[in-house]
């Protein structure tokens, strides 16, 4: 007799071998309920701007939640549903949020299945831009501030930048996946 759970986990794994993904299980954050989906692996987000320190460096999340620019970085599928920018994170989407401050350099923060911001633009292969709302002019320039040993990401809407660190302006562009 062939039992339910070892017959659905079989074709996971035939369905993940067959799109070059895997299947994960993941029962964090969820009461004891376990998400089983297949997590295809994708091209990341990087920094493109020629000749900064932070050209190459991919989208990434720091191990304190923050926005970052990291050697490895988000290399799952992203989400761009309702204006949003959401890398998926074994069963969940951690949404790209712009934060408020008076300064032109605003916060970026990734919300656990919390979108925020829905005036992103970005596709496969596209600049990342974030479009004009009542506050700021359309702008696809990040800075990338080197703080506490690491590239914090923010959305420059100006022309400030925080004192007494290094930054550098860059863009980011979505990867495109390579011929199959």
């Amino acid at each position: 007799m062939v039992h339910w759970k070892a017959f659905a986990l079989g074709l996971l794994s035939l369905a993940a071998s067959t799109l070059n993904a895997a299947p994960v299980g993941d029962n964090s954050e969820r009461s004891g309920v376990v998400c089983f989906r297949i997590v295809v692996h994708g091209p990341p987000t990087t920094a493109i701007t020629p000749g900064t320190a932070v050209t190459g460096l991919a989208l990434a999340r720091s191990s304190t939640g923050g926005v970052t620019l990291a050697t490895e970085g988000f290399e799952t599928l992203i989400s761009y549903g309702n204006g949003g920018f959401g890398e998926f994170a074994l069963c969940n989407y951690y949404w790209l949020n712009i934060g408020t401050s008076a300064h032109s350099y605003k916060p970026l923060s990734w919300g656990y299945d919390d979108q925020e911001t829905t005036n992103w633009s970005a596709g496969s292969g596209q600049i990342v831009t974030a479009l004009a709302t009542s506050t700021y002019s359309k702008t696809s320039t990040f800075l990338a501030c080197y703080q506490s040993d690491e590239w914090v990401l923010y959305l420059q809407t100006g022309k400030q930048v925080p004192s007494g660190v290094t930054c550098v302006e860059t863009q980011l562009e979505v990867g495109t996946d390579p011929a199959v």
